[in-house]
């Protein structure tokens, strides 16, 4: 099977995915259509893209993308979680990509005026539109993040965070929408209620959170013989608040993540890379932050870590139309089971990729040379298996025949197909070309009929 791009992964499923296409970037209705699928069932949106082909954005540039960043913010109540930034699919087209989920906090208002979408137009929301609204709610939000922490109070929140938190908020809205002070800030989140902590807020910003939630705790274990061994060599306790213990994570593996040397097949050169690509750990673990279960009292984190390879479990299962078999991924919003939880991380820059992050995951791994990693559900829990050793393919004949004999740097599946005189099917053409991709041979550009390869210089093993 052909690999495509997410981008136009989207466009193959637009109307499985409620994309919207803008050829222009017309902001005044790209935030109509964000409201309006906040208050509906959330969506996609696609700027510089017609539905048929990509086209030419004049004059945007990034600082139009932060300027619609802070639009949402400042212009949208309450304040929603929306994802904007330049993408570009494989043939290099450069887009606008919006993923806006379904909002938890509905209705939404731009301007104070309410929008839904109906038959893939953004419109006013009427009476009985709002109505409806209100009584709504969204399947994959947990009440658990809003329900009162016993005997927690204000005192026992650490106030630097939430200012750091009000901060980093406020450079994106620029002050025009949230509130300064900590209880106000809390109270517009629903993290407080008259006076109230919720567990949201203890998991996010208390001093000592494991003194209210036991599962407030990741352990880290260095188990060098694997599962069956009696050996752990290192054992590791994190017992804060999410923003602490991330960084604290970081830490642990800014030590322990070590640089993996390896000799060049075609010169002397020595190419060094971390063990386990970073960008796509720290990925991992605010997904695993983010999206657990915490109603299980029991689930705390847990980073296992072997000589090949490391496993994060943690409670919660990802529903299963987002991940086929143990690695293919498919275009998805991103499902929160703790949105308010999810929000914070994202106010503070540590949740960019809205509906991407197993993707970016994946492509880290994958662009790295290893293998991919692999998705796992059992039992309430997730598994994300990470590989260390790098991908090994072997090439079959047919594979060294024809890249031996390439006299051109680009060719088609039927050019293959016709090297070997169309004695191989077309589906072991597309297996054979798809194997080359993943081996790092060639590089795929197009798709469909359009679809084309081209030799890189990687040399022939």
């Amino acid at each position: 099977m052909e690999n495509i791009s997410f981008v136009q992964e989207l466009v193959k499923k637009a109307n499985e995915f409620n994309v919207k296409f803008f050829r222009d970037f017309d902001s005044e209705s790209i935030l109509r259509y964000i409201c309006g699928f906040l208050n509906t069932e959330g969506g996609w949106i696609i700027v510089g893209h017609t539905g048929k082909e990509p086209t030419y954005i004049n004059g945007l540039s990034n600082d139009s993308v932060v300027l619609l960043k802070r639009e949402v913010n400042s212009r949208i109540s309450p304040q929603s979680l929306v994802y904007i930034a330049y993408d570009s699919d494989e043939e290099e087209n450069n887009f606008v990509l919006i993923n806006i989920l379904k909002g938890s906090r509905q209705p939404y208002t731009l301007d104070k005026v309410f929008y839904i979408i109906e038959d893939n137009v953004a419109k006013k929301a009427d009476q009985d539109d709002i109505s409806i609204m209100l009584r709504s709610s969204n399947e994959y939000s947990s009440t658990w993040e809003k329900s009162t922490a016993l005997d927690c109070g204000l005192e026992d929140l650490n106030k630097h965070e939430i200012q750091k938190t009000i901060r980093e908020a406020n450079k994106v809205s620029k002050g025009n929408v949230l509130p300064e002070d900590e209880e106000g800030f809390l109270n517009y989140f629903q993290l407080i209620d008259y006076g109230s902590v919720k567990n949201g807020a203890v998991v996010l910003f208390a001093e000592e959170p494991i003194k209210f939630l036991p599962q407030c705790r990741i352990r880290i274990s260095v188990l060098p013989e694997g599962k069956t061994g009696d050996i752990i060599t290192d054992m590791h306790l994190i017992e804060d608040n999410l923003f602490v213990a991330f960084m604290k994570v970081q830490d642990y593996f800014s030590l322990h993540n070590p640089l993996v040397s390896q000799f060049d097949n075609s010169s002397w050169s020595r190419n060094s890379e971390l063990k386990f690509p970073s960008e796509a750990l720290d990925e991992a673990i605010v997904n695993a932050m983010v999206h657990r279960d915490y109603s299980d009292i029991s689930g705390e984190i847990t980073i296992n870590i072997y000589k090949d390879k490391m496993e994060i479990i943690n409670s919660g299962e990802i529903p299963e139309d987002i991940v086929k078999g143990k690695s293919k991924i498919r275009p998805h919003h991103s499902v929160l089971r703790n949105p308010t939880i999810a929000h914070m991380f994202y106010l503070r820059g540590k949740m960019e990729k809205l509906g991407r992050g197993l993707t970016l995951i994946r492509d880290q791994f994958v662009n790295s040379g290893y293998r991919k990693p692999e998705w796992t559900f059992q039992s309430g829990y997730t598994t994300l298996t990470l590989f260390s050793e790098p991908l090994v393919l072997e090439l079959n004949e047919r594979m060294y025949a024809y890249l031996n004999s390439l006299n051109t740097n680009t060719f088609s599946r039927k050019d293959y197909e016709v090297f070997f005189d169309f004695k191989i099917s077309e589906k072991t053409a597309r297996n054979d070309l798809s194997k080359l991709v993943e081996a790092g041979y060639l590089s795929q550009k197009g798709k469909g009929s359009n679809t084309s390869y081209i030799r890189l210089e990687k040399e022939i093993i």
